[in-house]
């Protein structure tokens, strides 16, 4: 049995510049390595609280609590208002909308992912790629793309192609459904896609061996697959709910009130009803709770679903006919059309023409509206909403990064940490702007109005995602790392610099850049905190649309959209070019070492 080192053994060997800190045995070195952690962890859960749950608890106890704040008009009796009239008409509205958008979603979903995962067309391969691509695109501007090609006076009406019958579904509660459904595809698509995995081939060939109909097969794998189907129907029956983006183009132009239009409605009453608006977004809570439960139900007696062993084979892909596969070609086409391709081209054409009227002679023709979209926007509201992106990505992912090592330690305050981000990310947009619109309003706390609450609400709805973002890079860290950095005279915030830091630029960059590109094209919190006379940037183009300036808008639309890509690939570049090679591939190189 080896001999037991010198408990001063390491001491004896350390650089001077070590041994004049506290060692880590004594007294003072455990309070020294306690505080920094500690008081930190405390500052965050008080941002936290402050930022996140303070606003969101205050606006929603208004509907029990009367007089809360001096607000007249609270108390249960709020129910009573949001069930009845414009309220209930919106909620109503919003249920039927909702399941209708999400069993299409489901379905689509569905038959997405199985020909991504099960067959051999090669067009399934680039499905993934599309549904990150929409799930990224905010749905106000595909809303106005359609709003843009039917409205009265739009770009079919210019060009002769005046039809009332589609005008009328567009700007009706089936336009409404459409939109929403086919926004929502990829919550149902990433969903059910890696479910496939777990039917193996071994069923298919049974199937096959009794003699088993193709329609009875298909049922029994649907039924295999029911728990992600019912995710992917609750997700986006949530999605649909919670979406202000589409309720404030599509469905506001065609007079079709929802519930979250409802509550930016009471919001805007005068005076402001804030009872009215806490008592609807309760019930729309509710409303998303129960599918999420119905979800969480299911979800429990997974096991009963379960068909994926250690001895099962991969599923064959299905080769289609040449006939089949030409149907799904066209009906992928028609798809992708609806989804990018008809908004799109409704912004393209609305962009670049003078007059509707003159139809796409050469022309009619024009520069000028990007011109003039540049003056107007791109020294505006662009740069406004720049300088907020850049900021608030830059407080969500730095508290998000902080959330991360707290909840990759187990315990009691990590759990309810844990539980209230979880709650957060479920909250909508919209009901996160209005807790800040009632709570930052007291005579205590008079933010409203200015850029430093948008930018706060900014950074507050991107901290929960960032935290999920950064929590299974933060987990994978070892915590000998840092151990052996503080043996070696490494103080935290060297340890960080060049230890920590290094193994995970990777995924702060990533989540930086997803919070940053959120903030662009973000509504709900931009429509409802803007400083007067600084709208950012979808504040500027929802304007366009409501005052029928469709060219000016789709002109600002394009340059938008082209300068967020090109600053996107712009920042990648440089930090493929500017950081050491170990940075990218999370290891430290040999000077960091």
């Amino acid at each position: 049995m080896p001999t037991p080192l010198p408990a001063d053994f390491v001491a004896q060997r350390l650089p001077t510049s070590v041994l004049s800190t506290p060692r880590p045995g004594s007294r003072w070195g455990r309070l020294v390595s306690w505080l920094p952690g500690k008081l930190g962890g405390v500052l965050l859960i008080l941002v936290v609280a402050v930022l996140l749950v303070y606003p969101l608890i205050s606006f929603l106890l208004l509907s029990f609590v009367p007089n809360l704040f001096g607000q007249a008009g609270g108390g249960v009796g709020a129910f009573g208002r949001a069930l009845n009239g414009y309220a209930l008409e919106a909620l109503r509205n919003s249920l039927i909308v909702g399941l209708v958008s999400a069993a299409i979603s489901a379905g689509l979903g569905l038959g997405l992912s199985w020909l991504s995962q099960r067959t051999t067309l090669r067009e399934g391969r680039l499905l993934a790629g599309l549904m990150w691509v929409l799930l990224l695109t905010p749905s106000y501007l595909i809303s106005v793309g359609w709003l843009t090609l039917v409205q009265r006076g739009g770009l079919l009406s210019g060009l002769g192609a005046d039809w009332p019958w589609l005008r009328g579904f567009i700007l009706g509660p089936g336009g409404v459904i459409m939109v929403l459904a086919l926004i929502h595809v990829p919550f149902a698509y990433l969903a059910t896609a890696p479910a496939w995995n777990g039917i193996g081939g071994e069923l298919e060939e049974a199937s096959k061996v009794h003699g088993v109909r193709a329609v009875t097969a298909a049922l029994l794998s649907a039924r295999l697959l029911l728990p992600a189907i019912v995710a992917a129907f609750a997700v986006s029956f949530a999605e649909s709910l919670g979406d202000f983006g589409v309720a404030s183009t599509l469905a506001a132009g065609a007079h079709f009130p929802v519930a979250t239009f409802a509550i930016y409605r009471a919001l805007y009453a005068n005076p402001l009803d804030f009872p009215l608006a806490s008592a609807t977004s309760w019930l729309l809570l509710l409303l998303s709770g129960a599918a999420l439960w119905m979800q969480a139900k299911v979800a429990r007696r997974a096991g009963a679903y379960a068909a994926l062993t250690g001895r099962g084979r991969l599923a064959q892909r299905v080769r289609l006919g040449a006939a089949s596969t030409l149907a799904v070609r066209i009906g992928l086409g028609v798809l992708l059309l609806m989804l990018l391709g008809i908004p799109a081209l409704g912004t393209l054409v609305s962009a670049f023409v003078r007059r509707f009227s003159d139809g796409l002679a050469l022309s009619n023709l024009t520069l000028e509206h990007f011109s003039e979209a540049a003056r107007a926007g791109i020294s505006g509201p662009l740069a406004f909403s720049a300088l907020m992106a850049l900021l608030a990505a830059s407080v969500a992912v730095g508290l998000g990064l902080g959330l991360a090592q707290l909840l990759s330690k187990p315990s009691p305050i990590a759990r309810g940490l844990d539980l209230a981000l979880l709650a957060a990310m479920a909250f909508p947009g919209l009901v996160l702007a209005a807790g800040y619109i009632f709570a930052f309003n007291q005579p205590f706390l008079p933010l409203y109005g200015t850029a430093w609450l948008l930018g706060a609400a900014y950074a507050t709805g991107g901290m929960p995602t960032a935290s999920r973002l950064l929590l299974g890079p933060v987990t994978q860290l070892h915590r000998s790392l840092s151990e052996a950095a503080r043996v070696h005279g490494l103080r935290p915030a060297s340890v960080s610099r060049r230890v920590t830091g290094p193994l995970l630029a990777v995924p702060i960059f990533s989540a930086w850049l997803l919070s940053a590109t959120h903030v662009m094209f973000e509504l709900p919190m931009s429509e409802l905190l803007y400083p007067p006379g600084k709208p950012p940037l979808p504040v500027a183009l929802i304007g366009y649309t409501n005052n029928f300036d469709f060219s000016l808008g789709a002109a600002l639309e394009l340059e938008a959209v082209a300068l967020v890509l090109l600053a996107v690939w712009l920042l990648r570049w440089l930090f493929a070019r500017l950081t050491p090679p170990g940075w990218r591939r999370g290891a430290l190189t040999e000077g960091q070492r």
